[in-house]
């Protein structure tokens, strides 16, 4: 019994070298707030609203929490220009909106989600200025984020857009 106990203090030793520095690459997690305080936080703090609808037992929710919310560049983007919240759309909690109390699943009808994930940007003033059903991977909901938090909305589609970023892209290649 005493010969284990070397290889026990050995074990604990690398585990607590160990984990602690494993924790330092991990990838950045997204702070999600209760939709009312969330609604309230991005008015206050001149940043867009960023909803993302759920249902519980989503495979493709549990998949863009995942690998795009959880993805370091899109939650430092995130982090800089959104205020974040989660909505289930199944769900009779109550939450405050634009002056009504409504349950998780009205606020989902005023939306328009017709299944999930589904991702919705609202504006500073309440007006609800984007939305995308369905997964969508970090390199796609990255020029998206860039879209919304840049207001490009009040001048282009999403497609011209992309069509500019692209050709932007282009011109920074070939000078």
């Amino acid at each position: 019994m005493s010969s284990n106990i070397p290889a026990v203090v050995i074990l604990t030793l690398i585990i607590g070298v160990l984990l602690p520095s494993s924790a330092v690459f991990a990838e950045k997690s997204w702070t999600w707030l209760d939709f009312s305080e969330a609604s309230t936080a991005a008015m206050e703090s001149h940043k867009h609203l960023i909803v993302n609808f759920y249902s519980i037992g989503c495979y493709w929710c549990k998949k863009i929490d995942r690998d795009t919310y959880g993805d370091s560049t899109i939650v430092e983007k995130l982090d800089s220009d959104f205020v974040g919240t989660k909505v289930n759309i199944g769900s009779n909690r109550r939450v405050e909106w634009q002056g009504r109390t409504l349950t998780e699943r009205e606020l989902a009808g005023v939306f328009r989600v017709r299944g999930t994930p589904y991702t919705a940007f609202v504006d500073t003033t309440g007006k609800i200025v984007g939305a995308f059903p369905g997964y969508v991977p970090p390199s796609k909901l990255e020029p998206m984020l860039k879209y919304v938090s840049g207001y490009w909305y009040n001048e282009l589609t999403f497609q011209e857009f992309l069509a500019s970023e692209e050709a932007l892209r282009r011109m920074g290649s070939n000078p």
